[in-house]
Parts: C-alpha cells; sequence; structure tokens
C-alpha cells in the first residue's frame, strides 16, 4: 500500500496517537494579510514585482523571523533580507528599511486574521481519537491570544511556540517538546501538517507522517519537491478524508 493511503487509513480509523499543526498558513489564515502588507509597502514605492513570488519569499521570511526578538531581526538582517527578489538592486539600508515596514504592518494586521472555515470541525472530529499539538515559530502568547478567541484553547495538549522549542524547524528537534508527554511512543503514530517546506522536513526526519497544505504560503510546486505523505488544497479536504 502507497504511503498516502496508508495515512488515509490511519485518519480515519483514529489510529494516530499524537497530530501537530504548525499554525500561521495551516490553522490560521495568513496569506491575504500578507499580500495586504506586500501591496501597502511596497505599492508606495512603486516598485514593479511579481505578487505570487514575493508572497512566497516574504511569507517564508515572515515564517522564519516573526518569533524573533527585534535585536536579533536588525543583527541577522543582510541575510535574511538579502534574498528577497523584489528588492533586488535597492542598497542594504533600503531593504532593511522595505522590510521592517512589511514585518510591522504584517503584525498589526496578523492580530485580525482568521482561522480557516474547516478548521473548527476538523478539530473536533480529529480530536476525539488523537492529541493534538501546535508547533509554530510564532510566539506561545500569540498562538494562545487567537485560540482563545474562539474558544480553541483547551482543544491542544501542547502549545509550543518559539519560546518553547529548542530550536527552529527544519530540525526535527523542533518537534522534540511533543513527543516528551509519553513515556512510551512510536514515531510513526505522529503526524505533522503545515503549509511551509520547515514542517514537512522537520516532520519526515523526525520519523513522523508528514501533510503538506497549499491553501498558506508555499504553492503546490513546492511542496511536492519535498515529499509529504500526503498533500492537500486545503484543510477542507482532510475533513472530507477524516468524515469519509
Amino acid at each position: 500500500m502507497s504511503r498516502d493511503k496508508q495515512l488515509i487509513e490511519l485518519l480515519q480509523t483514529g489510529s494516530l496517537r499524537a497530530i501537530i499543526f504548525d499554525f500561521d498558513g495551516t490553522l490560521l489564515d495568513i496569506r491575504e494579510i500578507i499580500e495586504k502588507s506586500i501591496e501597502e509597502i511596497l505599492g508606495e514605492k512603486k516598485l514593479d514585482i511579481d505578487m505570487e513570488t514575493t508572497i512566497q519569499e516574504i511569507g517564508a521570511l515572515l515564517e522564519t523571523i516573526q518569533g524573533y526578538p527585534l535585536p536579533k531581526v536588525l543583527l541577522e538582517s543582510y541575510e535574511i533580507f538579502n534574498h528577497i527578489t523584489a528588492l533586488e538592486g535597492l542598497t542594504y539600508f533600503k531593504k532593511l528599511q522595505i522590510a521592517v515596514k512589511i514585518f510591522a504592518k504584517y503584525l498589526e494586521y496578523a492580530k485580525e486574521a482568521l482561522f480557516f472555515p474547516a478548521v473548527k470541525s476538523l478539530l473536533k472530529k480529529l480530536g476525539k481519537s488523537s492529541d493534538l499539538f501546535i508547533v509554530s515559530h510564532n510566539k506561545t502568547n500569540t498562538i494562545m491570544d487567537h485560540l482563545e478567541k474562539v474558544g480553541f484553547e483547551k482543544v491542544f495538549k501542547g502549545v509550543y511556540g518559539s519560546d518553547k522549542i529548542p530550536v527552529q524547524k527544519p530540525d526535527p528537534l523542533s518537534l522534540q517538546p511533543t513527543l516528551e508527554n509519553y513515556e512510551k511512543r512510536r514515531r510513526d503514530e505522529f503526524l505533522m501538517i503545515g503549509d511551509m517546506p520547515s514542517d514537512i522536513t522537520a516532520g519526515r526526519e523526525a520519523g513522523f507522517w508528514t501533510i503538506g497544505v497549499t491553501s498558506g504560503v508555499s504553492k503546490h510546486e513546492i511542496l511536492t519537491e519535498y515529499n509529504p505523505d500526503l498533500l492537500i488544497e486545503s484543510l477542507d479536504d482532510l475533513l472530507k478524508i477524516v468524515e469519509n
């Protein structure tokens, strides 16, 4: 039996011990606010950009730095901002200025970001048979604020933001806090779900099952390269699978 069919069977029979979600772009819909932030800041600079490429690059950047304290962002800024295509040809200080503005605008809008429509039903269904976790590069208190707004805070056995994980994804040790909830465990009873290559790599290298979701930041073509066990367009697709 192929890996995707094996995973679907595990989901439908409720045989997974734990399911780990990334947060931003996986449970929380951030794509529109990333695009809005980019349009507002780069639009006023009248830069001619490929929006899809810029969303991919800025989205990956935000995923990396959103848990960083500002001094670390500034310290590593040359390397962080040097690979944004839309900023090519600008001086380092201009890149820094623009990128920080986009980041600030994103943080402003992210406070009002909404969960994807299928999340409530999906968590209710999966939570009947599996422990649910969040492992994210966002800050734990920010994640909890979003969860508390919609009454999801008690759904998860553990929520691990950037301040509670030992390293960032794609390092598989980023998922270690979830394993520590169990004295005995088999890694093939764990599933990692995310919208970024770093989620898939961390899950796969930890020995977990993996699902890539393309409704977040990364396109289908990008996530395909990282060989998730199952690739879905949205959490609606996953809900249909588990309700089958």
